[in-house]
């Protein structure tokens, strides 16, 4: 809505103005976009994807402003999740006005994503976000920047507030301008680039300029705006560069764009002359192999203990809570009212509600926190860069490392955190290396407390190895099966800092907040009908079905098919279940130290848990979900009867 004045009085339009926020990852844009909207931010999922965006509103001086915050994107092409979101949403919407958020830090990075949205022609406003850090390295000419860009640019800092209330009002004085940058390509480009615009159609969301960049960068959402005979004279147009050339368009313009961007940043900004601070040394040290790798072991290691033994703790804590304020009381209270069927009922609710608890408060908003921490301390993205290139063996990037040491506190939002990578291929991979070489908590308890009690602590570390091995298996086979090359990693460091407590526990919140409304009635669900079938002894019926698999193949009593069915539900269950199944007597009695080498085994590589199934089919779909599924129940039969058949022939051997 824009102000209007008639007759001296102030009135208002209804209809509010229109922005988008726009910016690489790490940039800030999240933190300055909390500054402008402050509180009744709504967050949502883009139709058909899970790709989330914030939207709030801003009310100046008469006018009303709809803020939506765009995912963090290295590109406008298209060619990922977080791409196709802010293409979707820039080419279906009508924005007023388009906040290119820059980072003042790392100024010719930002640029690159810049110049490739301000070629669109949509109106803009560059915000120069994190001034307050870049003005202790340079000095900006920021009159000379607006002329480079063609666009209004207006330094704020998202966590000291300056400039945010300037950048609201150039929003709402209708500052935004269609920039007048042009970067003068190659003469093949430019000449590719004149052919199409004479062909492209009237009424263009972009720019025709812009589209026919696109075009020739191959982009496929944007050939999929022009008619197939316009696709085959680009595609024509490419061929021939790249035959002429040596390299393909899109590897052109994207060098021009770098040259631009850095030829801007050396006519603008002037480095101070200061010493490199500790936290500049800190972070060469983070990237470089030799200091870098010992870091990451330790920053692992240090996580890892945090959500074992913090996790544990509270989990302590809240269990014993829970006993003692609620105990039975939601159980007795289904028996009460509905005998047997109303006991299982309302164990499973019970259930449910104690598996909510137990997960998500000790496990995952301890994780995300520790995650929140290192995202805004700037480690994290130093990580995924050092461990880039091993990434790539198994079809990944390096970011795919994030959901991985997740995984050790809980599998749940690890697959919630594979939705950082770009492909649904690289989805796919990653989840079954999840599923199938990476422990939980729950499994790591059962890997020590069970194997490693009853069968020694180097079966058990042999485990963890054979996992680790598993894997590397995995990630290897899917790269080579599924075809294709990895995405490539392009990200610019930002600054090591002290992370913002408030924006940790915003972000934590965002997290956390899906897990619960989606997985809880899920997992009730599933609660239900499990203890349902326990309770009328439906589950009986699968023992001898299934004992030539547990006993013929994993040589286990035929009743573990019972703890391995109720682990789906929650794997730290299957324990305590084989427990009830051993009828009173000692474990170290009910079965033999091989037996729990192969029941550790298959534990740790069989099915995932109803709340990872859940998370998963919301990630990668169901199709893929039941294929990973029914992959790790293979697997873990597989390895299990080859550590029963080996451990047999080893007992066999003469002493």
């Amino acid at each position: 809505m824009v102000p209007a004045i008639e007759n001296g009085i102030e009135e208002t339009v209804d209809e509010p103005l229109r922005v988008a926020l726009v910016g690489q990852p790490n940039v800030g844009k999240s933190s300055l976009f909390n500054r402008l909207t402050g509180v009744g931010v709504i967050s949502s999922n883009y139709p058909g994807t899970t790709v989330s965006f914030d939207e709030g509103m801003i009310v100046r001086k008469g006018s009303k402003v709809s803020v939506r915050d765009l995912p963090g994107t290295y590109g406008i092409s298209g060619n990922s999740d977080d791409e196709k979101v802010v293409l979707h949403s820039l080419a279906g919407e009508r924005f007023d006005c388009i906040i290119l958020v820059a980072d003042a830090t790392s100024l010719a990075g930002s640029l690159v994503l810049c110049a490739e949205a301000m070629e669109l022609g949509l109106p803009t406003i560059i915000a120069l976000n994190k001034i307050d850090e870049g003005r202790k390295k340079y000095s900006y000419d920021i009159e000379g920047l607006q002329r480079a860009l063609g666009a209004p640019v207006i330094p704020v800092s998202s966590k000291t507030s300056e400039g945010v209330d300037g950048l609201a009002d150039a929003v709402c004085g209708d500052l935004a301008r269609q920039p007048e940058v042009r970067i003068d390509y190659d003469e093949g480009v430019e000449s590719g680039i004149s052919v199409l615009m004479d062909v492209l159609p009237d009424g263009l969301r972009f720019s025709e300029r812009g589209t026919a960049i696109k075009i020739l960068e191959n982009s496929m959402e944007f050939d999929n705006m022009v008619s197939p005979e316009i696709r085959r004279s680009a595609g024509m147009i490419r061929r021939l560069y790249s035959e002429r050339e040596g390299r393909t368009m899109g590897v052109a313009i994207a060098s021009e764009r770098y040259a631009w961007a850095e030829g801007v940043v050396g006519e603008t900004l002037s480095k101070r002359d200061v010493k490199r601070s500790l936290s500049e040394r800190i972070s060469d040290a983070t990237i470089a192999p030799v200091t870098g790798i010992p870091i990451l072991l330790a920053v692992c290691l240090a996580i890892l203990a945090t959500i074992v033994y913090v996790g544990s703790f509270l989990d302590s804590i809240i269990s014993g809570v829970y006993e003692s304020l609620v105990g039975t009381a939601l159980i007795d209270f289904g028996a009460s009212i509905g005998g047997k069927f109303g006991e299982a009922v309302f164990t499973g609710i019970d259930g449910s509600i104690q598996a909510m608890l137990l997960l998500v408060i000790p496990y995952i908003l301890v994780f995300y926190l520790i995650l929140g921490l290192l995202e805004d301390s700037g480690y994290l993205t130093r990580a995924v860069v050092l461990l880039d290139n091993t990434m790539h063996h198994f079809g990944l990037h390096g970011g795919a490392f994030i959901p991985m040491i997740v995984g050790i506190g809980c599998n749940v939002p690890a697959i919630m955190a594979i939705r950082t990578v770009k492909s649904r291929r690289e989805k796919v991979i990653l989840a079954s290396m999840i599923v199938m070489a990476v422990p939980c908590s729950a499994q790591m308890a059962i890997i020590m407390g069970a194997t490693g009690k009853f069968s020694g602590v180097l079966f058990a570390f042999g485990i963890l190895l054979m996992l680790g091995c598993l894997g590397i298996l995995v990630g290897i086979l899917m790269n080579r099966f599924l075809r294709y090359e990895p995405s490539d990693l392009a990200m610019e460091l930002p600054d090591l800092q002290m992370p913002g407590i408030r924006n940790i526990l915003s972000k934590t919140w965002q997290r956390i907040k899906d897990f619960i409304y989606i997985a809880l009635p899920l997992l009730v669900v599933g609660s239900v009908i499990i203890e349902v079938l326990i309770q009328y002894d439906l589950l009986d019926g699968i023992v001898e079905p299934l004992s030539p698999i547990t006993v013929g193949i994993l040589g286990l009593p035929a009743v573990c098919a019972i703890a391995f069915l109720v682990g789906i539900l929650r794997k730290e269950m299957a324990l305590g279940m084989l427990q009830i199944l051993a009828g009173g007597v000692a474990l170290s009695e009910f079965m033999t130290p091989d037996q729990f080498v192969v029941f550790g085994i298959v534990m740790a590589v069989y099915m995932p848990c109803v709340a990872t199934l859940i998370t998963m089919w919301r990630e990668i779909g169901w199709k893929e979900t039941i294929a990973v599924s029914l992959t790790s129940i293979g697997v873990a039969i597989l390895l299990g009867g080859a550590a029963n058949l080996l451990l047999g022939i080893f007992r066999r051997l003469p002493s």
